[in-house]
């Protein structure tokens, strides 16, 4: 329980190409798809021009591997995987649109589609937070995407919006913080509630870190609720190979 750690093992010469000037984990966090395999959003300075990519692991983080930039000139992007497999990066982006780019792979990250830019989800060139909440393969009653951001041209109004759609459309949204904020983190609790950590303040977004919890009901003001079915568990996942 972080009591105490093994030595630190330097993962750069498994995931960084000698020839680009930098490499960072995106923040936020990472995930784990239904197959096993770990996935970390991360971003790379190659020549000057920024990348968003993933580094995955299909032996419980023995190993990694970088796989194929999902967008060019954009980083600190994030990572789902969608009910049908696919993943979906959700991206900031440095193409003036003042919105969030998104990409998504069939192939398990080999090959991404032709980045687009999403206007319902305005942007200030700021990371954001996304995360998969409910699952209709684990006994939910819906798939529910979650997604937080500073939504506005500036780094302020944090809002968290929901999406039933896999993320073609985020038709509920509430504002947590209406005042200056920038970076967050979503995720979801044990008891099925919704965390978020976030950067906010009154004169600048930087003047506190705050953590905000709250139901699905609140989000929805009522319309939509938590309810789950009973499903087999799925076995143990095995270590697997890259492709």
């Amino acid at each position: 329980d972080g009591a105490s750690w093994s030595e630190p093992r330097d993962l750069n010469p498994m995931i960084k190409d000698p020839a680009w000037n930098a490499m960072w984990c995106s923040p936020g966090r990472g995930l784990q798809t239904r197959d096993g395999r770990l996935l970390v959003p991360s971003s790379s300075l190659r020549d000057g021009v920024r990348h968003s990519q993933v580094f995955a692991s299909d032996d419980h983080g023995t190993t990694w591997t970088t796989l194929t930039a999902s967008g060019r000139n954009t980083n600190e992007h994030m990572v789902v995987e969608l009910a049908d497999g696919q993943l979906m990066a959700n991206m900031r982006s440095n193409h003036g649109q003042h919105c969030r780019a998104v990409a998504t792979s069939s192939d398990e990250g080999r090959t991404w589609t032709e980045l687009l830019h999403d206007a319902n989800l305005t942007e200030p060139v700021c990371q954001a937070s996304f995360i998969r909440y409910t699952d209709r393969r684990d006994g939910h009653a819906k798939d529910r995407l979650l997604f937080a951001n500073p939504a506005s041209r500036r780094r302020e109004n944090m809002t968290v919006r929901l999406s039933y759609d896999e993320g073609k459309t985020w038709p509920v949204s509430k504002v947590i913080h209406p005042g200056p904020s920038a970076y967050s983190c979503l995720t979801v609790l044990d008891d099925g509630t919704i965390g978020l950590l976030y950067e906010r303040g009154e004169k600048t977004a930087y003047e506190k870190i705050t953590f905000a919890r709250f139901n699905l009901e609140w989000l929805t003001d009522g319309k939509d609720k938590l309810e789950t079915r009973t499903v087999a568990a799925s076995p143990p996942s095995e270590a697997r190979r890259l492709p």
